[in-house]
């Protein structure tokens, strides 16, 4: 991972602190045994790599760098799924085969957040999503606008999310329904 550190990435030495403190968060989603970050586990992994772009870019962006959009698109290119570094992204964030996934500008998702492929959080009507804590969004769902989804709740297979929900809720549908 020698890319981080190349001179043509500015940033100060707090943004990877800060960053990579974050992204233990989510390294131990998907490694929970490790004891440290294990440089070769993150290599291997285009959703790790994704991730760890995202919290550069989004520390970058907190500190108004100038390095945000090169983080941004690094992880885009590898990661095959986009994360905007405006978007709010709690701890703990996993991705399951996130190819062709949107995590759109300004979104705010808590912790624990997982998303599947061809996923779309995103802006409708200048609105954006509000994930809460502990939610999984399966394959080929959208949760467009400002919508709210409490904690705890679950996004089926394609649903189409376009308005709020409590939490400890199970989506399904388009337009998406509560069977739980």
């Amino acid at each position: 991972m020698t890319w981080l550190y190349r001179h043509d990435f500015k940033c100060d030495d707090n943004v990877y602190e800060n960053a990579l403190a974050d992204f233990r968060h989510d390294y131990l989603r998907y490694y929970p045994d490790d004891s440290c970050i294990r440089l070769c586990r993150i290599e291997e992994s285009p959703q790790l790599i994704a991730i760890i772009c995202y919290r550069l870019a989004r520390h970058e962006f907190i500190r108004g760098g100038n390095s945000k959009d090169s983080f941004s698109l690094l992880g885009r290119h590898i990661g095959q799924i986009e994360l905007y570094y405006s978007a709010d992204i709690g701890k703990s964030l996993k991705i399951n085969h996130g190819l062709g996934s949107v995590i759109g500008a300004r979104c705010k998702v808590g912790d624990n957040f997982t998303i599947h492929q061809g996923c779309t959080l995103g802006c409708r009507n200048g609105g954006r999503p509000c994930i809460g804590n502990n939610v999984t969004i399966y394959a080929g769902s959208s949760v467009l606008g400002s919508v709210e989804i409490g904690d705890n709740s679950v996004i089926g297979a394609n649903a189409v999310v376009t308005r709020t929900f409590p939490a400890d809720c199970v989506l399904v549908g388009s337009p998406a329904k509560s069977v739980r």
